[in-house]
């Protein structure tokens, strides 16, 4: 089968859409038929593959304490990417899509490269050109900027924020092109055929904001489990923990959480320091990604958690790093306040490695915590009296009760296997194939 796949930027660093595409793709093109011959004919169709900065190495200025490592972790430059075997990649490298313009143009120059492709489907992760199996892994943009909305700390800020998307192009077109892929097609843009939902919450979501979405067009589908639980060798993890825990001057009895994402502010991260500050039994928290460090520094310091704690730091701020597993293993608990995550693959990956999960319900992944009884979920990432009493509740390591919860995480974590997901999303193909 010929496919298509859509996405903004190729790139397995920027986040868990692109992570998830990089590895969907490269699953695709390695599938073979009993005959031994490939199953599909995978095109990846993207505005670019690699950062055009280095992100890495700003984010690395003041707000790591592993530079050197994480510098390590930069991508390629331009052009000098390693292409997973099997793909055939178009860029469409053009106007920068941080413009409602330039989004829009990548999207009219997607759709021309998907009609000269004639792809058996289009699975699209981006709504500029949704294509006929529409993922939208990042989320519904009407509950992404309601959320922005309700992330500021008061209400004036609330106004200027609501204010600000309405005046932003960008924003606008993201709403716009949403509205015409789910509910108001126009000439020359056929609807999806299907929608995939990443869970129960986008679901909701799906028919709250477009109530006049066939609700036959949508098919739940979770993401699989990308990394099975017995690939994290007990072994090895405990290695790792002693490792990193050295490294960042942990000691083996440190309660220790780890907050790991991209976009502090949608994330929660100030919650989650807040929290911090509140446990009665003085946890301390790993952060572990890319973003704009340097006012979480100082809210840190001003709470007594930063280099400037006499007992030493309580707030570490590991950077962007290629080595997530070793963090993981260092830790006790995932904390993620987050204000929107359509599905949150980083609480899977914390649920595989045997952690707890402390999150909010906008956490797409959220059942899976309460239905196994491995976390906390709370209302909203303001409520950091509650994310602190939950962390003091966890058992220590070393307990029975804390070996039967890690037992619970990694069976909740042990989700659906690659092959069911793919041979399940194969069917659709099949079935958007045979419609056209």
């Amino acid at each position: 089968m010929k496919l298509a796949l859509l996405i903004e930027h190729f790139d397995p660093t920027r986040g868990g859409a692109e992570h998830f595409t990089v590895w969907l793709a490269q699953q695709l093109a390695a599938r073979a038929a009993p005959s031994g011959e490939k199953r599909h004919e995978v095109h990846i169709i993207c505005h670019d593959l690699a950062a055009q900065v280095n992100r890495y190495r700003q984010a690395t200025q003041r707000a790591s304490h592993d530079a050197d490592r994480s510098l390590q972790a930069q991508p390629p430059a331009p052009g000098e990417e390693p292409l997973p075997e099997g793909l055939h990649i178009h860029r469409l490298h053009g106007m920068k899509l941080n413009t409602g313009l330039g989004f829009r143009r990548f999207g009219r120059r997607a759709a021309a490269c998907a009609r000269a492709l004639a792809p058996d489907v289009v699975h699209s992760m981006t709504v500029a050109f949704p294509g006929e199996l529409y993922h939208p892994h990042a989320g519904i943009y009407a509950a992404i900027q309601a959320q922005a909305v309700a992330s500021r700390d008061t209400p004036a800020g609330a106004h200027w924020k609501r204010l600000l998307l309405r005046l932003s192009l960008k924003q606008q077109t993201l709403l716009a092109l949403e509205r015409r892929a789910l509910v108001s097609i126009r000439a020359g843009f056929p609807a999806p055929r299907k929608i995939i939902s990443l869970s129960p919450m986008m679901t909701r979501q799906l028919v709250a904001s477009y109530p006049a979405l066939p609700r036959e067009k949508i098919v739940e589908l979770p993401n699989p489990r990308m990394t099975p639980a017995a690939a994290v060798d007990p072994a090895r993890a405990a290695a790792d923990r002693a490792w990193f825990r050295a490294h960042y001057s942990l000691t083996q009895d440190d309660r220790v959480a780890i907050f790991v994402g991209h976009d502090f502010r949608r994330k929660g991260l100030r919650f989650a320091i807040e929290a911090i500050a509140k446990t009665r039994t003085r946890w301390k928290l790993l952060v572990v990604g890319l973003g704009k460090a340097r006012e979480y520094i100082e809210l840190a310091e001003n709470l007594k958690l930063g280099e400037s704690n006499p007992a030493g730091p309580r707030v570490l701020f590991v950077g962007p790093t290629r080595e997530t597993d070793r963090a993981y293993a260092a830790a006790d608990a995932l904390l993620l306040p987050t204000f929107y995550d359509s599905f949150g693959l980083v609480a899977v990956e914390a649920l595989t490695h045997g952690m707890p999960v402390i999150s909010t319900e906008f956490l797409g992944a959220g059942n899976l915590i309460t239905q196994h009884h491995v976390g906390t979920l709370v209302a909203t990432p303001k409520h950091t009296d509650e994310m602190a009493a939950a962390l003091d509740a966890l058992p220590r390591p070393g307990t029975p009760e804390h070996a039967a919860l890690a037992a619970r995480a990694r069976k909740a974590g042990d989700m659906m296997p690659a092959d069911v997901y793919l041979d399940t999303l194969e069917t659709l193909y099949t079935e958007i194939s045979n419609a056209k």
